[in-house]
């Protein structure tokens, strides 16, 4: 009697420590360790219907098993791959992955550590959109099996996750409502962006976002996870300054922030960096400049300049202990100055 052809594509995690681990794959039917059986040549071979099954065929490249089940061998980060089991006349009946999940926090393919963690995560306002990134280590480099976000530990638990056919735009929505979170996997595989649906910026956030990533190598699969508010990783854009005049300039919030300002305002602060030390910019913060770099912290918008002196300005929410913007430098225009200096070299020549 023939076998029906009924091709699967399941995918098996299987958590190692160190020590051999042996999984059962089974072709047809679920495994059930209380089925009678017995070894031969290092695998399983299962009584079906009272009869043991040889018109089932496990291929493994040039290897060939009888036989509805049999142990896969899974050992520290090896072992997994793609398993086929086909009917005499090499029908695929069935296609299984395994991924070896290696519980090892030594042993990382991103740049980190569990202390500091393995992503970065940011956004630039209150809108419910966040970014995530990461860095592979310089001999892996690995793409996002799976995805999986949600509000609150409860929710965390009982997501349901799904993705569309391109494999890089997820959706993961919870039973109670409150998750409702759409995902999408950048192109460059180093990185998520994400928007929260449900969130809104005027109310407080009582449960943290819960961010999961399955990274894949090989058939290695790594989990990584971050925990966080949108409070606590906002981070604005750069201010906008403008000149008002010879000794003064002001500056605008960053059009991305949310407004009014009044209900999401921002604490400034204002670097003054003098003499050579001007030339390395805002961005330089060496223990050698400090003696000659000033920086004061204000909730005005507006600055005297002095002569000689670059200006630095960056925001930070002023609610948060939320990282701060990048620097915005302002360098006074000397062009007057030297137009003036040419004018009086110019008399000081007729005059001679």
């Amino acid at each position: 009697m023939g076998l029906k052809s009924c091709v699967l594509s399941p995918v098996v995690v299987v958590n190692v420590d160190g020590s051999l681990v042996q999984h059962p794959l089974t072709c047809l039917g679920s495994f059930n360790r209380e089925e009678e059986g017995w070894r031969r040549d290092n695998d399983w071979v299962w009584r079906r219907d009272g009869e043991e099954d040889e018109e089932i065929l496990w291929m493994m490249g040039e290897q060939e098993k009888r036989g509805n089940s049999f142990l896969v061998n899974l050992e520290e980060r090896t072992g997994g791959g793609i398993f086929t089991c086909h009917s005499l006349d090499k029908t695929l009946l069935k296609k299984t992955m395994v991924l070896v999940k290696h519980l090892d926090e030594q042993k990382r393919i991103l740049e980190g550590s569990t202390g500091k963690g393995y992503m970065k995560c940011s956004t630039r306002n209150y809108q419910g959109e966040f970014h995530c990134s990461w860095k592979f280590t310089p001999t892996h480099v690995g793409t996002v099996m799976f995805l999986k976000v949600a509000r609150g530990l409860s929710d965390a638990e009982n997501v349901s996750c799904s993705v569309d056919a391109s494999g890089q735009q997820w959706t993961c929505s919870s039973s109670s409502g409150q998750s409702d979170i759409m995902c999408s996997v950048n192109s460059s595989g180093l990185g998520v962006s994400c928007v929260d649906r449900q969130y809104c910026p005027y109310a407080e956030e009582t449960d943290r976002i819960t961010l999961t990533i399955y990274m894949r190598t090989n058939y290695l699969l790594e989990e990584y996870s971050q925990r966080f508010y949108l409070s606590e990783i906002v981070k604005p854009d750069k201010v906008s300054i403008k000149e008002v005049n010879s000794s003064t300039i002001d500056w605008s919030y960053p059009v991305s922030w949310n407004s009014p300002i009044s209900y999401f305002p921002l604490t400034f602060q204002v670097k003054e960096i003098e003499g050579r030390e001007r030339k390395n910019g805002c961005t330089c913060d060496s223990p050698h400049t400090e003696v000659r770099t000033t920086v004061h912290t204000t909730e005005s918008s507006q600055w005297s300049v002095k002569a000689k002196v670059t200006v630095c300005v960056r925001a930070q929410d002023a609610l948060c202990d939320s990282p701060w913007s990048d620097w915005t430098e302002y360098r006074r225009s000397n062009k007057g100055n030297k137009r003036g200096r040419q004018k009086k070299q110019k008399k000081k020549n007729v005059s001679q």
